[in-house]
């Protein structure tokens, strides 16, 4: 079985995180359809303000550990930059 990269599982944490974190309401209706669909009157409950509040910074958070992740994924890069060349040369 193929493992998913490190950093594509970060792009989509990040592009999710920032999906959510822009959209709140929108995701907690959509999750909500899918986790009310038995009910008699799903539609009629409304998140509260300190809810929407939460599932936006869950969701930011989820943006910028997405992004961390990719900073340090590229920022490390493979360790060869050119100083062991010149210092093999030496």
């Amino acid at each position: 079985m193929r493992m998913v990269p490190t950093p594509m599982c970060a792009a989509m944490a990040m592009v999710f995180g920032l999906v959510g974190a822009a959209f709140p309401r929108r995701v907690l209706d959509t999750a909500g359809r899918f986790l009310l669909a038995g009910y008699e009157n799903p539609e009629d409950l409304e998140p509260s303000d300190w809810y929407v509040a939460a599932t936006r910074a869950q969701f930011g958070l989820s943006a910028l550990a997405g992004g961390l992740v990719l900073a340090l994924e590229y920022g490390r890069g493979d360790g060869n930059d050119g100083s062991e060349a010149d210092a093999d040369a030496e």
